[in-house]
């Protein structure tokens, strides 16, 4: 049944954010930890699951850089091995962690400060007082400004001129503002879910079918680049068995080359082409 719908990630979908969000991750994690947290493991994180959103991420991080510290019975990766073993996500992380070193390494863990950080780190000074009114707890240039968008302007103009398009993305809604204008790309509010209004974080389908029944759609793709966003299609092909979901897997983010195209294939994804500019040739196969 051919497309009506096309429902868009954000980051390393339309934008590389290799030196933004995942800089700012590392960069809390060493700040507020005092280690290093190599980019293998960030990876590592989002492949095991639940980690949709970047700041419990870098909570996830920070909990496995101190346990570690306070003698966690393994090193970093098995740990992270371990947390995607038993379905990944912050809830697991924590309840990994405290099994095996108690409450040593949460008792170290703020979490506000952690999003302060980071988002301090991201945003930078201006974009913060602009986002929170306040000032942020370190005065840096912000990580954003460092993003490159990947999406091309005729891409951009055949996917609005063809189909109905959607976000659906973890980021808050004002960095969803900032992006969009950066690319000079109009979406409408009620077209977009993201932090706020998602009913619930990916691998969950409930933003996927949200947008779904916003478009009145019967057959609707939806492009990511990490496995939560594959299995999101998945459950909601369980949940809505009427309308036909597909999954499109880009190489542009943290899976890349054979080694991604084999994972993202593993689980589900329909197709998986280099970057979204290979978007509207592929969408003829459906």
């Amino acid at each position: 049944m051919q497309i009506d719908s096309v429902i868009l990630d954000i980051d390393g979908v339309l934008v590389d954010v290799s030196e933004s969000y995942r800089r700012a991750i590392a960069d809390t994690i060493e700040s507020l930890s005092g280690e290093e947290f190599p980019p293998d493991g960030i990876q590592l994180l989002k492949n095991a699951g639940g980690f949709n959103n970047d700041w419990e991420l870098t909570d996830a991080g920070i909990l496995c850089t101190i346990a570690i510290r306070h003698g966690y019975p393994g090193d970093l990766l098995s740990l992270i091995h371990e947390i995607g073993e038993n379905g990944g996500g912050l809830a697991v992380t924590k309840n990994l962690i405290s099994e095996a070193i108690g409450s040593d390494a949460e008792d170290e863990w703020d979490p506000h400060t952690v999003r302060a950080m980071f988002q301090s780190l991201y945003l930078g000074k201006d974009k913060f007082l602009e986002c929170f009114q306040q000032h942020p707890i370190i005065d840096v240039p912000g990580y954003h400004l460092s993003e490159e968008i990947i999406i091309a302007p005729y891409t951009i103009e055949k996917l609005l001129n063809q189909f109905n398009v959607g976000i659906l993305t973890g980021r808050p809604l004002f960095e969803v503002d900032m992006v969009l204008n950066n690319m000079s790309i109009e979406i409408p509010s009620n077209h977009i879910m993201a932090m706020e209004n998602s009913p619930s974080k990916k691998p969950s389908p409930e933003g996927l079918l949200s947008l779904a029944k916003t478009f009145d759609s019967s057959s609707i793709v939806f492009v990511g680049d990490t496995i939560d966003d594959i299995k999101t299609v998945a459950n909601a092909k369980k949940v809505d068995p009427s309308k036909n979901y597909h999954s499109i897997g880009v190489l542009t983010g943290g899976l890349s080359g054979k080694s991604g195209t084999k994972l993202f294939k593993e689980n589900g994804a329909d197709i998986v082409i280099p970057d979204i500019n290979h978007l509207p040739e592929v969408l003829l196969d459906f």
